[in-house]
């Protein structure tokens, strides 16, 4: 069963100052591994065997993780052209953000450049949602959306992320039916002028969904998924990733957590899903463990599945009962 958003995957350059960026000023202090090694497990997903650092942190203020991927063995191979609102594949990142207006001040005296100041968007189901798009060290597209509540401004972890697609109906047919996007947040067909410095001026098709859990996930702190779909019918993107690896400049995956691995992914594929990657468990360094597999959704994007056996040596279990006061605490404290 599909429990909450896990993670985003980033191939980067330089995973220090990358990592830098985003724990200093995205609050992804939550370190949960780092290792460098040649992952045999992910050969078929990258199509060779090549070594990596891969670091995986969370934010205390809640959401999904960020991966950071960056090959070591092999020179990381960048898009050949700036990716365009609407090519084919992830196109941003959306992190939660606290009291915006403010943050967005302070990022900015930290020497944060913004492509756009705050904004906001009326949505087509009620209400506002204010947002304010920035780009990180590698050039990757992030867009900060006000959330109620917080202490101070400050960003919390992942809530979304937006995927260019080629057949709007098709790929919300998809998310919806075999992944469980089944909430419409937001629907919009047009142009929208405050976005033109991310999105060209392009006009686009733009749908927001919802995922409905499955269950409860054995994790602290991670939250129900958001997806964004992007088409622009003007504009025919470019597929991403083509002629590039797993792991290479960009933002390559979303992963769900999830409870029994097996009989999710079976499930998945009695909805429709293919299957790129079966189960195999894998040890991520720093006491972390667990097993992956991965389907894709039409357009070729991959989408992970994860259960998560151990988290800094300790049981989800305990991570979460035991552990999320301490995390907690730290915001407070602010140690996080």
């Amino acid at each position: 069963m599909i429990t909450a958003f896990q993670h985003v995957g980033m191939g980067v350059r330089d995973t220090g100052g990358t990592y830098d960026f985003y724990r200093d000023l995205m609050g992804f202090r939550v370190k949960l591994s780092d290792q460098t090694s040649y992952l045999e497990e992910m050969a078929p997903i990258v199509g060779a065997l090549v070594e990596m650092r891969a670091l995986m942190a969370m934010n205390a203020r809640g959401g999904g993780a960020i991966e950071l991927i960056e090959h070591t063995s092999t020179r990381p191979m960048e898009p050949p052209q700036p990716v365009e609102w609407g090519d084919i594949g992830y196109l941003e990142l959306g992190l939660k953000a606290f009291q915006l207006e403010s943050l967005y001040m302070d990022l900015k005296s930290k020497g944060v450049e913004f492509l756009t100041p705050v904004r906001s968007m009326e949505l087509s189901t009620g209400g506002q949602q204010r947002y304010a798009y920035l780009r990180d060290p590698e050039g990757l597209l992030i867009q900060l959306v006000e959330e109620a509540g917080g202490r101070k401004p400050a960003v919390g972890g992942v809530r979304h992320v937006a995927l260019g697609v080629r057949d709007m109906e098709r790929s919300r047919r998809f998310y919806r039916d075999v992944l469980g996007f089944e909430k419409t947040i937001h629907e919009f067909k047009g142009h929208i002028p405050e976005m033109d410095e991310v999105t060209g001026g392009k006009e686009m098709e733009m749908v927001i969904l919802g995922h409905v859990p499955e269950g409860e996930s054995a994790l602290p702190l991670l939250e129900s998924a958001i997806l964004k779909l992007v088409h622009t019918p003007g504009y025919q993107g470019s597929v991403i990733y083509e002629g590039r690896r797993w792991g290479d400049v960009g933002l390559m995956e979303m992963a769900f957590d999830v409870s029994d691995l097996s009989e999710t992914v079976n499930r998945l594929l009695a909805r429709g899903a293919e299957l790129y990657h079966p189960p195999m468990r894998v040890d991520m360094g720093s006491g972390t463990k667990g097993s992956f597999a991965y389907i894709k959704d039409p357009d070729g994007n991959v989408v992970e599945m994860v259960e998560v056996e151990k988290v800094l040596h300790a049981s989800p279990r305990l991570m979460k009962y035991a552990m999320v006061w301490l995390l907690k605490a730290g915001v407070k404290l602010r140690i996080f």
